[in-house]
């Protein structure tokens, strides 16, 4: 009998599976930057809607109340001993945390008040905000990584978050009613100025769409469990961090050099419940982008990522107390 002889189908040679082989690792190397930038949005886009719920949330507040939640600043501003012990208590202001004296403490886990600082293992559901807000999600960006602090305080992402909340509130703003937010000094003439008193005035009142609350604060100034731990955002110290994707290069201060380097950008909430996307200029400051005088000043262009510096480029004036009119918004106990 004859055997059948059979047929070879066609086949790959080595060489056209290295080809193929090489043009599919191409083809991945490229898309992997782009899909880890479209992570990266997408977590951006998380943050915003965080913080976009955390300013329905405050609107709400200001709707029922008539002014802004509390901030730990106002019970320590307090003009009685009752109104300044509050601070330390949890439950007490937007975020529900006392303020920290030492060394953190965990809690009781039977008493969610407790620990140093007082309400930190049940934040943020102590809060005042809470209840109009309803999801501990809310709190923390998903580009927040708990751990270590990062030793560099300079580092731009803020490494080693507390894994309990990114966002803080402009101290200032607490217990405020909209129409009390003080708007800074601009010149008559010639813009926003430090000038002579007598060419100075108050700008416009700000709109609610105006007035900045909530903030991506950067984890070296929140703080990890081994640091000092609160909700305020306050003063020149208190600075944003910049995790999300915007693609430029900006100026910016570090170790006191001022550079160009690719810098992202921050989420902010505003007042009316809307949130921007902004790029900072890393360690700048009110003084580094407002005119010294009235007639010239540093030229910098920038949007500065510190408290006092940020509420100046809005318009705000940063004042917790007004000393001026002796008003001080701070609640009272009876």
């Amino acid at each position: 009998m004859k055997r059948k002889s059979r047929r070879r189908g066609p086949a790959f040679t080595l060489i056209e599976l290295l080809v193929v082989v090489a043009i599919i690792a191409l083809l991945v190397s490229i898309l992997l930057p782009s899909l880890g930038l479209a992570r990266r949005s997408a977590r951006a886009a998380v943050c915003m809607s965080n913080l976009r719920s955390l300013s329905m949330g405050a609107f709400t507040y200001v709707s029922e109340y008539g002014c802004y939640p509390p901030s730990l600043s106002n019970y320590a501003h307090g003009q009685s001993t009752a109104t300044v012990n509050l601070r330390w208590q949890a439950g007490k202001d937007w975020l529900g945390i006392g303020d920290q004296a030492g060394t953190y403490t965990p809690a009781d886990p039977g008493n969610p008040y407790s620990g140093n600082p007082a309400g930190f293992d049940a934040a943020p559901t102590l809060g005042v905000l809470f209840r109009n807000v309803n999801s501990e999600k809310v709190y923390l960006c998903p580009d927040d990584h708990p751990g270590q602090r990062d030793p560099d305080p300079d580092a731009l992402l803020g490494g080693g978050g507390n894994g309990k909340f990114s966002y803080t509130m402009f101290s200032m703003l607490g217990c405020r009613p909209p129409e009390k937010i003080l708007p800074r000094m601009a010149d008559k003439t010639s813009g926003p100025s430090r000038g002579p008193a007598a060419a100075l005035t108050r700008m416009p009142p700000p709109s609610l769409a105006a007035v900045p609350l909530f903030v991506e604060e950067t984890p070296a100034d929140i703080n990890d469990t081994n640091g000092h731990m609160e909700g305020n955002f306050n003063f020149g110290t208190d600075r944003v961090v910049s995790r999300h994707p915007s693609g430029s290069n900006r100026l910016g201060y570090q170790r006191g050099e001022l550079k160009s380097f690719m810098q992202d950008s921050t989420n902010i909430g505003f007042a009316d419940g809307h949130v921007k996307r902004v790029k900072v200029n890393f360690r700048f400051t009110a003084a580094d982008v407002q005119p010294t005088t009235v007639t010239g000043g540093k030229g910098l262009d920038g949007i500065p990522d510190n408290a006092e510096g940020l509420l100046w480029y809005y318009g705000l004036e940063y004042r917790e107390v007004d000393d001026k009119t002796g008003e001080v918004y701070v609640l009272q106990i009876p």
